[in-house]
């Protein structure tokens, strides 16, 4: 970025800019700072070990269950081989497309 080539305007909104996110950073780490302190303190208070088992024992993010899906593709030299069509091709169905003629040729029938 040449800063002589820009004009007047432009250095001033660049100015805004990067004042603001300054501002913005310093309030974040005034905000971080401030956390720690009072988690410094409660550690003090209380002790290390009890702080770091409540931190543990904060709710987590529920992880989302995927509902199951049928397997859309069969192997034909072996049955105990499908595969839904979802996510990386296995290597058998590489293998079974050149051998039968096309992954049609895997699909199990409805």
């Amino acid at each position: 970025m040449k800063l002589e080539k820009m004009t007047d305007t432009k250095l001033n909104t660049l100015f805004k800019e990067v004042t603001a996110e300054v501002d913005r950073r310093k309030q974040a780490n005034s905000v971080n700072a401030k956390v720690e302190k009072e988690l410094a303190a409660l550690a003090k208070k209380y002790g290390v070990d009890t702080v770091k088992r409540l931190a543990a024992t904060t709710k987590k993010r529920a992880v989302k269950k995927r509902a199951k899906v049928k397997p859309v593709y069969q192997n034909p030299d072996n049955s105990a081989q499908t595969w839904t069509g979802r996510g990386r091709t296995p290597q058998w169905v590489a293998e079974a497309e050149k051998k039968h003629g096309g992954r049609d040729a895997l699909r199990i029938p409805a």
